[in-house]
């Protein structure tokens, strides 16, 4: 394996997501983040924890009740045993109305791994989908095929955006994230990009420019393979990635901000004169 720690955990969150989506059958829940990402739109980015939202009807004693039973189950283990996990030790970390979190060490025969898993629960609807994890990672992990619930492109498209677009928010993970949806996934953007207002549109390709390629290195590089580190190795290849990006999103925005304000301009022009007040 060319990054070994982050496939390990890669494959525990994989694991714990069928038990999990066992559990929670007919509840309306989404898997979000990095792992919603890499399970279901092929992103070659690794991630460090699994995120997911449910909805807030589901009490958060029956989750944490689901939840360890899964951490402690002897068929969750003995999967994880087939790639040398000798150990799972769980603790819980946070376990609020809105949040519940869980720190997973993963025991090896030499080392250890830690890991977490974040529950949010959500007030509004969860517009999820459902679909199998990418065939080429369940092969990769010798695991059987399963159904679960996530987001889809164009709700992912929306959540960078916003992010980005967000003063105390928004990464250049999330920069990574948005450019392999739409410039390698090639994402139409008019559907997720509705309710997205010009402001937001300003901030967020503002923020892309000023993303450096330290941070990049600190923060995404850490998380993708051998090979996919080599395509982003350099500063030019990184100011590349932040190029197709912004001219993505500009490809859109500037024919969408001319539209309305031609649509501006002739109800403008269409208005009555104004009668001229006689004194």
């Amino acid at each position: 394996m060319a990054n070994l720690p982050f496939e390990l955990r890669e494959f525990f969150h994989l694991t714990f997501l069928r038990h999990l989506s066992y559990g929670l059958t007919g509840c309306a829940y989404a898997v979000n983040g990095g792992a919603c990402m890499r399970f279901f739109h092929k992103s070659p980015r690794l991630s460090e924890n699994i995120k997911i939202d449910v909805l807030d009807q589901i009490e958060s004693e029956t989750l944490q009740k689901t939840v360890g039973i899964i951490l402690e189950s002897t068929a969750l283990f003995s999967h994880l045993a087939t790639q040398g996990i000798l150990e799972v030790a769980a603790m819980q970390s946070k376990q609020t109305t809105k949040t519940q979190s869980w720190t997973v060490t993963l025991q090896l025969p030499e080392a250890s791994l830690q890991t977490q898993i974040e529950l949010n629960h959500r007030l509004d609807e969860i517009p999820y989908e459902t679909g199998i994890p990418n065939p080429e990672i369940l092969s990769r992990y010798k695991s059987i095929p399963f159904a679960a619930q996530f987001y889809n492109s164009n709700q992912m498209v929306e959540q960078k955006i916003e992010a980005l677009a967000a003063a105390r928010q928004g990464t250049v993970r999330d920069l990574f994230d948005l450019h392999h949806l739409i410039v390698g996934s090639k994402v139409d953007l008019v559907k997720p990009v509705n309710g997205i207002g010009k402001k937001e549109w300003e901030s967020a390709i503002e923020k892309i420019k000023k993303f450096s390629f330290k941070s990049f290195v600190e923060q995404v590089r850490p998380y993708l393979t051998e090979e996919q580190a080599a395509t982003y190795g350099d500063t030019p290849g990184f100011n590349r990635m932040k190029s197709e990006t912004t001219d993505k999103l500009l490809e859109y925005y500037r024919p969408r901000v001319r539209k309305k304000q031609s649509k501006k301009n002739t109800q403008t022009l269409s208005d009555p004169p104004q009668p001229i007040l006689q004194t």
